[in-house]
């Protein structure tokens, strides 16, 4: 029972929000690291926004983040949520390629 509340907890904080979705989705269509810079022209959100997103993304393995002078980012396709979101995300057509 506790596994369920974890999952449910898990889901609910990744896809807590329309600015999440957006940067999963950005993720999810690179096949390179990705900083911020390019996550804010890719989604039209504000840094802020996106730097705290990416921080509860990254708490649950959604996102991983690399230092390399900078950091860089990109989606955990490890984690089996996100292959499950971003097979959804392409049987639904919201990306256009795994």
């Amino acid at each position: 029972m506790n596994e369920i509340h974890d999952i449910k907890d898990i889901v609910e904080q990744g896809l807590g929000s329309l600015g999440k979705i957006k940067i999963l989705r950005a993720l999810s269509e690179e096949k390179k690291l990705v900083t911020i810079y390019a996550l804010h022209k890719k989604t039209h959100l504000k840094r802020e926004d996106i730097k705290r997103n990416l921080a509860e993304l990254v708490k649950i393995e959604w996102v991983i983040e690399q230092k390399i002078g900078n950091s860089v980012y990109s989606i955990n396709r490890e984690n089996k949520y996100v292959q499950k979101l971003v097979l959804f995300f392409y049987d639904i057509g919201y990306i256009n390629s795994l």
